[in-house]
């Protein structure tokens, strides 16, 4: 998903710093060399990969990775992410990969949340359900606006009686945290992600799992931020609004019937989410061994503020609703769906009914 178009070279070869090199070979040398750099100047990084293991001329093939490292940089520039553009290594082979990685990778998630939320690897979570003596709590300020995200700076962390509910104090983790993904897009721009949800009994999961995006939105210099969810396994799709305890809720999907394949112990579940230059939503899901698509229809973007500015998907987790230990990880995240899933897809309204949720 991070390949930049190649369908025009990304350094002009008459002014390439390395020709003035080549003028000092023979001329057939010279011939063959800008034959190699126009070639590798078409391809991704893969490719480019395979003709360096295949020993192409040496230098057309490190000017290439640099270029190629630039192109990807480039298309990368105006991009929004949740902490701050990271930095990345001086190796174009090294910060390619970074880079890949990167785009579908966690922003952050307090350790302090470990005991339920804990990440395995940059793409992978595991989560487990809350400890008995937290399984009701009697406060729900941290709902107020919606999931408490573990990459914003308004984390505090946990104080004194943090752990202690009935002293009215903050849950850890909070009973709707979200863990958004690094990168994310402009409005105008399309995002798509894949998630998969593995466990012993998806049943057992429910809806403590959700993907979602939260759109931020500036208003009166101040961000704000709207969510919208999905729960691959109830078929449930809810809203959430700055500042509101009452959100919406809608059913544009059956409650999944899962089971697991023929030698295998664990179900699995796939969700989908795609959010469209509009700003309209679409929520997808498939499971089972004839691996069946299914899809909401898409959500209109009246339901998010006109000045949204960014959005960003995310995991979110309601743990308080967990029977089980899940995994969850992120399958890829790019501007389109790859062509299996899109070719599934036909513009359709979102035609739920909706009704109030109580967060």
């Amino acid at each position: 998903q991070l390949k930049p178009s190649r369908r025009e070279p990304k350094v002009g070869l008459s002014d390439h710093p390395l020709l003035s090199t080549l003028a000092m070979t023979e001329p057939h040398q010279v011939l063959q060399s800008q034959i190699v750099l126009g070639v590798c100047c078409f391809l991704d990084a893969c490719d480019l990969g395979s003709v360096e293991a295949a020993g192409w001329d040496r230098q057309c093939v490190v000017a290439s990775w640099l270029s190629l490292r630039t192109a990807v940089e480039n298309d990368l520039a105006g991009k929004p992410w949740w902490k701050g553009r990271p930095t990345l290594p001086e190796d174009p082979k090294e910060a390619l990969r970074e880079l890949k990685l990167l785009s579908r990778t966690f922003a952050s998630i307090p350790e302090v949340w470990a005991a339920c939320i804990r990440r395995l690897s940059a793409t992978d979570i595991e989560i487990h359900p809350r400890a008995p003596r937290h399984s009701r709590p009697q406060s729900t300020s941290t709902m107020r606006g919606g999931a408490h995200h573990g990459g914003t700076e308004d984390y505090v962390g946990l104080d004194e009686d943090q752990e202690r509910p009935e002293a009215g104090r903050r849950l850890v983790p909070p009973r709707l945290a979200g863990v958004p993904l690094a990168l994310g897009s402009l409005r105008g721009e399309t995002m798509s992600i894949g998630a998969r949800l593995t466990s012993q009994r998806a049943s057992r999961v429910g809806e403590a799992f959700l993907l979602g995006a939260e759109f931020v939105a500036v208003e009166g210099g101040m961000g704000v931020y709207t969510g919208v969810y999905f729960a691959p396994v109830s078929g449930r799709v809810f809203v959430s609004f700055p500042g509101a305890h009452e959100g919406l809720v809608s059913q544009p999907m059956p409650t999944l019937e899962v089971s697991s394949t023929a030698g295998t112990e664990l179900e699995e579940v796939e969700a989908f989410m795609l959010v469209g230059a509009s700003g309209c939503v679409s929520f997808g899901r498939r499971c089972g061994a004839d691996g069946r698509m299914e899809w909401s229809g898409e959500l209109e973007p009246e339901f998010f503020s006109a000045y949204v500015e960014e959005r960003y998907a995310s995991l979110t987790f309601q743990i308080d609703q967990l029977d089980e230990v899940a995994q969850v990880s992120v399958a890829w995240f790019g501007s389109e769906l790859p062509a299996d899933l899109a070719r599934t897809m036909s513009p359709s309204p979102f035609e739920a009914i909706w009704s109030t949720h109580e967060w």
